[in-house]
């Protein structure tokens, strides 16, 4: 029974899952409490909704074993999604989610704050480098509605099997290539400080795009802008550890963003 923000937002992710269960996306739409409302108000304030058990597990490891094969599920996993939400476009979601005005307007102002000067400009500095490739792409990148949260921690699997897509209180419409990105993302900061594993990640990665492909090819300008995306989604997340006053974690992503602009090419398709 997990805790969502506010009534609105139970809704809102209350007809998305119930237009995806109409699809092949296996999905677990709320229940309704004997008053007829999706949640109720606990004692702390918080709303909470419940839902009905999927079966499967997460799949935590992402290296060992055949990873490009399960790299590769996970990219099809997105790729049904995604498919599967161009069934459900006429959904109310809320407003698209612009990527670059969000990172420009509101990032890398909030980094300015917390970081200190000489690292927050070596972080603008990259930041636009990246956006010099992203910039040119962004308005021809295809834009539907996208989960925004597509880690592989939100999907169940039981064998090679996707049994359970999870959490969808952030969909909204944005850049397709944003999961794609996203997901891809969960595996690598998994693998960071690990040789092996960063020299095999960008083999995870194509696997990944690879599986997507099967639903929902990629376009040449999506696989142009992947290093843009990538940085960006990064950014989010070192001024999110920022709010949450999470310096260690901030600083992870620092890293990540270090590592990335020293591996341009690997994450590139």
């Amino acid at each position: 029974m997990p805790a969502r923000r506010d009534p609105d937002g139970a809704e809102m992710e209350r007809r998305v899952l119930q237009a995806l269960s109409r699809t092949p996306v296996p999905v677990a739409a709320p229940l309704t409490t004997v008053s007829g409302d999706l949640g109720a108000k606990g004692r702390d304030d918080a709303y909470y909704c419940l839902y009905p058990r999927l079966e499967g597990k997460i799949v935590t490891e992402h290296y060992a074993g055949d990873a490009e094969a399960r790299a590769e599920r996970f990219g099809r996993a997105v790729g049904l999604l995604h498919a599967c939400f161009r069934e459900c476009s006429d959904v109310a979601v809320p407003p698209r989610y612009e990527l670059m005005e969000r990172i420009v307007e509101g990032i890398i102002p909030r980094i300015r704050e917390g970081a200190p000067s000489a690292e927050a400009d070596g972080i603008e500095r990259l930041w636009w480098d990246a956006e010099a490739e992203l910039g040119p792409l962004y308005d021809a990148l295809p834009q539907q509605i996208i989960h925004r949260d597509a880690h592989t921690a939100n999907m169940l699997f039981v064998g090679e099997r996707l049994t359970g897509w999870l959490d969808f209180e952030m969909v909204r419409r944005g850049l397709r290539v944003f999961d794609i990105c996203y997901c891809a993302g969960s595996m690598l900061v998994e693998g960071l400080g690990h040789p092996d594993r960063e020299r095999a990640w960008p083999g995870l990665f194509c696997a990944l795009v690879r599986g997507y492909d099967a639903f929902c090819p990629l376009t040449a300008a999506e696989r142009r802008a992947t290093y843009g995306v990538f940085v960006a989604i990064e950014l989010l997340f070192v001024a999110f550890f920022m709010d949450l006053g999470n310096a260690d974690a901030a600083r992870g992503g620092v890293r990540t963003l270090r590592w990335m602009a020293a591996h341009h090419d690997d994450l590139l398709v």
